[in-house]
């Protein structure tokens, strides 16, 4: 018979809560939206244009977006939830 363990060896790292104004949230999920559409922009129209993956600056620009992602966590996109439920998609003065 199989017996599981006793104790599980957890790693990992707690991370204190996160406090995002409404503001804030509006204005990393609309950078989130516009980042999206830039990348589509440069994915279908821009990278073909240069002739495909083969010319240097296209991996260029894969490689700015990749880091553009990474660094920023996606714009907060743990937290996109965190301000759904509070409207912060439409909060006033973000832009």
């Amino acid at each position: 018979m199989n017996n599981p363990p006793y104790a599980f060896l957890v790693e990992g790292e707690l991370l204190r809560d996160v406090s995002i104004s409404p503001e804030d949230m509006a204005r990393m999920n609309s950078a989130r939206e516009t980042f999206k559409e830039l990348k589509c922009i440069l994915m279908i129209h821009v990278i073909p244009a240069l002739g495909g993956w083969d010319n240097p600056i296209a991996s260029e620009i894969e490689a700015r977006i990749e880091s553009i992602t990474f660094g920023s966590g996606n714009f907060l996109w743990p937290h996109r939830y965190a301000g759904a439920s509070h409207d912060a998609v439409n909060a006033g003065g973000a832009q």
